[in-house]
């Protein structure tokens, strides 16, 4: 079956032509024929279905390998496999894939594989539209640090077999009916319903709070420690050594327990609280100190970087919060 075979972008026996498409699109894949006089004919097709990418890729009857570093700390790519059969070492974890199952790059690690005959939908997802969407949800009160999902989904998942049937629907709706209506209020619902799935159905540390559950977890007392003190002192200068030693632990042990516990490294769950600290403060005075003056009050002393964290995080600039609070 073709996919998307009214959204063709490219259709080429050219490696290189291929390698600069798809970095293009999706992200730099170093790709190499395994076999001499393989059929290679990639063909790549994408459609946007409101501000998220849904692309499709065949590389015809050949064994590639797949080599990709990493490059998007905010990038996830989801693959829905159609045909074909491989293997992959992502995450710290060999997975093998093969038609309808799944499986979740993310674009901040590398990822290398060996693929035979593939082809799969691939949906290009932001970690931050993630959150800020969790967000929209839940509530601006809960904590939403650490979104991480499940690398492999394994095809007995509940809620597997919905996820991908909507991905299937989706793109026969935009490659049939809906080519040549260009309704943004229709693309609009369908990419709710694709992200709204993604959260729900799939394995990830959001699922849970989408879902409406309760969950219970032990959080080592030494990780209560050190939190509660990054809470009570994140305006001012702290260091990894000083939390650890106010936690009465090692720094391995203090990185591996906020990785166990929330996703992220104590210092990265720092400078989460000081942007939220930040944020506070641009919706409540709006009109008070400048964006510098707060930023480098909670601990920020480079604006460029600052600015980038704040947009990854919250989905808009400071100046952005500023205007819509004012």
């Amino acid at each position: 079956m073709t996919y998307l075979q009214n959204h063709t972008i490219l259709s080429s026996n050219d490696l290189d032509e291929v390698r600069v498409s798809i970095e293009d699109i999706a992200s730099r894949h170093d790709l190499d024929i395994k076999e001499r006089n393989a059929e290679f004919n990639a063909r790549i097709a994408a459609v946007a279905c409101d501000d998220l990418s849904l692309m499709h890729v065949s590389f015809g009857n050949s064994r590639l390998t797949v080599d990709s570093s990493e490059e998007d700390d905010d990038g996830l790519l989801l693959y829905i496999v159609t045909s074909g059969t491989g293997v992959a070492q992502h995450c710290g974890q060999e997975m093998e894939f093969f038609s309808d199952t799944g499986f979740m790059r993310d674009l901040a690690l590398p990822i290398r594989a060996t693929e035979d005959n593939f082809s799969a939908f691939a949906l290009r997802l932001s970690k931050g539209k993630l959150k800020n969407y969790t967000r929209s949800v839940v509530g601006e009160d809960v904590d939403l640090t650490g979104l991480r999902f499940d690398p492999m989904i394994d095809p007995s998942t509940p809620g597997w077999d919905v996820f991908r049937n909507t991905v299937h629907y989706v793109a026969e709706a935009l490659d049939g009916p809906l080519r040549e209506m260009h309704n943004p209020i229709v693309t609009t619902q369908m990419k709710d319903a694709l992200v709204t799935q993604c959260l729900s159905l799939l394995p990830n540390s959001y699922q849970h709070m989408i879902n409406g559950l309760t969950v219970t977890e032990v959080v080592p007392y030494y990780v209560k420690r050190a939190r509660d003190y990054i809470h009570a002192h994140a305006d001012k200068k702290l260091g990894l050594a000083e939390i650890a030693a106010v936690a009465g632990c090692g720094y391995r042990g203090l990185q591996k327990g906020f990785m166990d516990a929330y996703g992220i490294p104590p210092m990265a769950y720092l400078r989460a609280v000081r942007l939220k600290r930040v944020r506070a403060v641009l919706i409540t005075e709006p009109g008070g100190k400048t964006v510098s003056e707060i930023a480098t009050q909670w601990g920020f002393g480079h604006m460029g970087r600052f600015a980038k964290d704040y947009q990854r995080e919250f989905g808009e600039l400071p100046s952005e919060t500023i205007r819509k609070y004012l």
